[in-house]
């Protein structure tokens, strides 16, 4: 659980970070520069080893592209989506879809035992709507549709990612630097594609490069570590519900630092908050109540 907390703590300030760049910076040239470091940082770390993760790839080369293609759709909507409709709306919509992903999953995997967290997710997505409502309400437009869509869809790949990792890590016996040395190949060329080459020089200054970098560590190389390493411990659905509270973070810091998150949106937040917060209250009570009997 303290691997999911960290990256819960770390990726809501790399997602202001994202929307703070976003005025100055290309998406896609952020996105490209970050993952070739990100690359680049996690094969030094596996340098000694490169020969077999590449070999085991290749046999698995269905189940390498799978991940590869999730990671490719998960990292472009979490790297465009801040800077069109705010750090903190998409860390909700991001993370609190990711969220109702992991209870609706696991309460349909066993109902009996799990229906409670189903009912969670249920409440989950009702909150989603109505944020969507508001944001709708307050800017309609098609570049916010945008921008709500690919919030929903990075997480949903996010979620698709979680599956493909455990299953990566009994399948190919891949431990989480490993995982992380092998996933952008797919992000980097989609990246490319989309660069501003006619203003691309404008954009490297050394400010603009250092805040790359920093970046690329921030919201890459430490938070999708931790976020590995939390694989390893516990299933992707309790991982995924406990990710789901960086949203409320993200707003907290964005109001703290930007003072620009609308009331609407944080009663949502706080909503969302007291749903995740009764949940766990009202599991551990049935837990007292089974082991009572």
């Amino acid at each position: 659980m303290i691997y999911s907390l960290i990256f819960i703590l770390i990726t809501a300030f790399s997602m202001l970070f994202i929307q703070h760049l976003d005025a100055t910076i290309p998406a896609m040239l952020t996105l490209l520069v970050t993952t070739t470091i990100a690359i680049l940082y996690f094969n030094l770390v596996n340098l000694n080893n490169l020969k077999s993760i590449y070999s085991t790839c290749w046999k698995h080369k269905k189940l390498w592209f799978a991940m590869m293609l999730s990671v490719l759709v998960m990292q472009a909507g979490a790297m465009i989506a801040p800077g069109i409709i705010g750090a903190s709306l998409h860390g909700f919509l991001y993370f609190s879809w990711l969220g109702a992903l992991g209870f609706l999953s696991l309460g349909w995997q066993d109902w009996q035992k799990n229906y409670m967290k189903f009912y969670c997710g249920l409440c989950i997505v009702g909150l989603i709507i109505v944020n969507i409502c508001f944001a709708l309400n307050n800017t309609f437009s098609e570049k916010v549709l945008f921008g709500l869509l690919c919030s929903l869809i990075s997480g949903t790949s996010a979620f698709v990612y979680f599956k493909q990792s455990q299953t990566i890590i009994k399948t190919m016996q891949l431990s989480a630097s490993k995982i992380l040395a092998v996933r952008f190949y797919l992000t980097i060329p989609l990246a490319f594609a989309f660069l501003p080459f006619n203003s691309l020089t404008h954009y490297f200054s050394y400010e603009n490069l250092f805040s790359i970098v920093l970046l690329a560590f921030i919201s890459m190389i430490i938070p999708l570590y931790f976020s590995q390493k939390a694989l390893e411990k516990i299933t992707s659905e309790q991982n995924a519900i406990i990710m789901s509270f960086c949203p409320a973070l993200t707003a907290i810091f964005q109001e703290i630092i930007f003072h620009d998150v609308t009331i609407q949106s944080g009663f949502v937040y706080l909503l969302y908050s007291i749903v995740i917060l009764w949940f766990y209250i009202a599991q551990k009570q049935i837990e007292k109540i089974g082991e009572a009997a």
